[in-house]
């Protein structure tokens, strides 16, 4: 296999893709705010942040920019706070090397894994809940392969770190000896400061009437780490689900086991590209260098 309160019924509406030129698809007003927070980051690279200043690459990207404040839920001061906390989050966790690691143990269980694309191309990860052991490894351990799961992914793009993917939770035969407190506590801190605004959606099935019993005590705290944004609902595929999910994944994307006709272990693995920061010195020499040529 490839490795690499209350229940809320409704469809979520998920996130537009990330434009390539945010400034060409917002008003003035917002393509200024995004401008601004790139101005804050550079600012405390220049004042000397070296945790800052190791990513010019990503300071000075629109969509990255973008990606924080809409996180901020617009608000110019707390996406550079975000940004920033997000960068010396990428040094201390050792977030560069992360692909790297040995996780063979974890991926054996087959447990959390990349799977098909949905209709729109978007990558999706598969997380099989009744898979998940606690005893298996310690809960920060656990959130480290999960991690990696998901750098694998987006670094399979090019647009790397401003990559869109789903997440479809398997329900099936879940129950109490599935809950991981630990885990998903950490969890939940990682991906709300540091995976802002990349998730398309969030689909959990079957919606059986031990999902509806035990929502609020059992999975909603589980499901709640994937929603680092109360905006991102989740959305429970009820009645035919794999109808539902048929309408969103061309059935050679979704396996067999879900109505679909893929075999994920016969396909390539995800292939996560080299990622190397680029300095904000290299970026703004570069940026010199060109005003100079023109």
């Amino acid at each position: 296999m490839q490795h690499g309160g209350t229940l809320e019924l409704g469809e979520s509406k998920p996130d537009s893709l990330f434009p390539s030129s945010p400034a060409e698809h917002a008003s003035p007003a917002k393509a200024e705010l995004w401008q601004q927070v790139r101005d804050g980051l550079v600012q405390l690279a220049q004042e000397g942040n070296a945790d800052v200043a190791r990513y010019g690459d990503l300071i000075t990207n629109e969509a990255a920019c973008c990606r924080f404040l809409r996180g901020a839920k617009g608000n110019v001061c707390k996406a550079v706070d975000m940004f920033r906390k997000h960068l010396e989050w990428r040094i201390q966790y050792g977030l560069e090397s992360v692909v790297d690691e040995d996780f063979t143990d974890l991926k054996a269980h087959e447990e959390l894994y990349w799977t098909g694309r949905d209709k729109d191309g978007v990558i999706t990860l598969m997380w099989r809940l009744h898979k998940h052991d606690a005893r298996r490894t310690k809960g920060a351990r656990f959130v480290r392969f999960f991690v990696h799961q998901i750098e694998t992914g987006l670094r399979s793009s090019p647009q790397y770190p401003n990559v869109q993917f789903n997440i479809l939770v398997d329900l099936q035969q879940v129950g109490y000896a599935n809950a991981d407190k630990e885990m998903s506590i950490i969890l939940q801190s990682v991906l709300a400061t540091n995976y802002p605004k990349v998730r398309k959606g969030l689909f959990v099935f079957p919606i059986n009437w031990f999902v509806q019993m035990f929502w609020d005590s059992l999975l909603k705290p589980v499901l709640s780490t994937l929603q680092p944004d109360i905006e991102d609902k989740i959305c429970p595929l009820t009645g035919d689900w794999k109808a539902k999910l048929l309408e969103r994944y061309d059935a050679s994307e979704i396996e067999k086991e879900f109505g679909g006709l893929l075999d994920v272990s016969a396909r390539p693995m995800l292939c996560a590209l080299s990622y190397q920061p680029i300095s904000y010195s290299q970026v703004a020499f570069c940026a010199v260098c060109v005003c100079v040529c023109v």
